[in-house]
């Protein structure tokens, strides 16, 4: 094969392509579109550009571009898979080398798998080839996209793009091809693609079978497409006993409005709350929901060094805590008491527990907590909040901490 050939194998792909990828050419060729097809048969032109290392065994890198011819079958099993094999003989122009060879000449031979798209002409496809030339033989994975153009009923066109892949060798190629194909057998009708038919306002009624085909969206219709719900309350026309429901308004099973007095969701027949705050989760029975949860109040004390005296008797925080105490019946308080790190930790684990028994009695004698419910424990030294040895760590450290707990119910959010 000459260099001319190649310039017009690739000259004639590419005109050919951009002519019947024209409109008017679509429209004077549609009566062609048969695409039931089962096999083909078919030959062609082949434009080959190898890697420029090729053949690196052998000092390489002196191929250029080239052509093949060969032929080509396929089956298509449905509409849209289909696999083919094709053979080629090659013929690749060479650089000078030191084999003084112009050209290097070879075969090749390739299995594909093709997966065609909506129009059921233009294919994606990928297989393996294997190659076997003067020099060495390469297998490699190919890919790639192209189109059987109907030219009669049982003509195509064959046009398509390539590219390879050698693992072993890591070589890149790519090729165009020119072919034209006879088609015959036809797929068994099982397989035909279903054409999916107009739905314009999307009610679930074909076009065609639609007598009503501007049915507003979400409104329920009969099998000829017309409204069954003319005020979309969810209740049938049939059955609805108030046709002029306002829009979003809750309905009965008879389409009539609900009363629900407390705008809860549940109709006043079932609600035995009929005056629930608005925005309350309520139950079944129109109820706020309620859920129990902890909560709790602390109180802290300071004293005077080497001291059990509370300093601050009359501060609020003992009568909240307190009052917390006798509001919740099941609610437990914690006095513990803590000193500095002056002094022995005997005497210190002893002083932490009379500060802590002196708030205890401050809260009973003088704001009526429940004694039953208060525990006190003396840390001593063992717990500072700062340790360092300073008049201000140490004034600091000598503290009480109250904590006192509740599990109530409140509403649910």
């Amino acid at each position: 094969m000459t260099f001319s050939f190649k310039k017009t194998l690739v000259a004639a792909a590419t005109v050919s392509s951009l002519a019947m990828a024209n409109p008017s050419f679509a429209d004077n060729h549609s009566d062609h579109d048969n695409t039931n097809y089962k096999n083909w048969v078919g030959v062609f032109g082949q434009y080959y550009n190898p890697d420029g290392d090729k053949p690196n065994e052998v000092g390489g890198g002196f191929l250029k571009d080239g052509s093949a011819v060969g032929g080509e079958f396929g089956i298509r099993f449905t509409p849209r898979w289909a696999m083919r094999v094709e053979a080629a003989q090659t013929d690749v122009d060479a650089n000078n080398n030191t084999f003084g060879v112009g050209s290097v000449d070879g075969k090749k031979i390739a299995a594909d798998a093709l997966y065609f798209q909506d129009d059921l002409q233009t294919y994606l496809f990928t297989g393996i080839q294997h190659a076997d030339d003067d020099f060495d033989d390469y297998l490699a994975v190919a890919g790639g996209i192209g189109k059987h153009w109907s030219l009669n009923e049982n003509t195509r066109l064959i046009t398509e793009a390539a590219a390879y892949h050698t693992f072993s060798d890591h070589y890149n190629d790519f090729s165009l091809k020119l072919g034209v194909a006879y088609v015959f057998g036809e797929i068994a009708p099982s397989y035909e693609p279903a054409m999916r038919e107009k739905d314009t306002d999307r009610d679930g009624i074909i076009d065609s079978l639609d007598n009503c085909p501007n049915t507003l969206a979400g409104t329920s219709v009969n099998a000829s497409g017309c409204s069954l719900d003319a005020d979309r309350d969810g209740v049938a026309d049939s059955i609805d006993q108030c046709l002029n429901s306002a829009f979003g308004q809750k309905v009965a099973a008879n389409g009539c409005a609900v009363k629900d007095t407390d705008n809860d969701g549940i109709a006043d027949s079932m609600d035995l709350c009929l005056s629930t705050p608005r925005g309350d989760k309520v139950n079944s029975s129109g109820c706020s929901v309620m859920v129990e949860e902890e909560i709790e109040i602390k109180l802290s004390a300071l004293f005077a060094n080497n001291s059990s005296v509370i300093q601050n008797p009359a501060d609020v925080k003992f009568a909240e805590f307190a009052d917390f105490l006798k509001r919740y019946p099941k609610a437990t308080g914690v006095v513990e008491g803590h000193t500095s790190i002056v002094g022995s930790a005997a005497y210190n684990q002893m002083l932490s527990q009379k500060r802590a028994d002196a708030v205890k009695a401050l809260l009973v004698s003088r704001y009526g907590a429940p004694a039953e419910r208060i525990t006190t424990m003396g840390y001593g030294e063992s717990q500072p909040l700062n340790p360092a040895n300073t008049a201000a760590a140490h004034r600091e450290n000598r503290r009480i901490i109250g904590v006192v707990k509740a599990m109530v119910e409140s509403k649910a959010k």
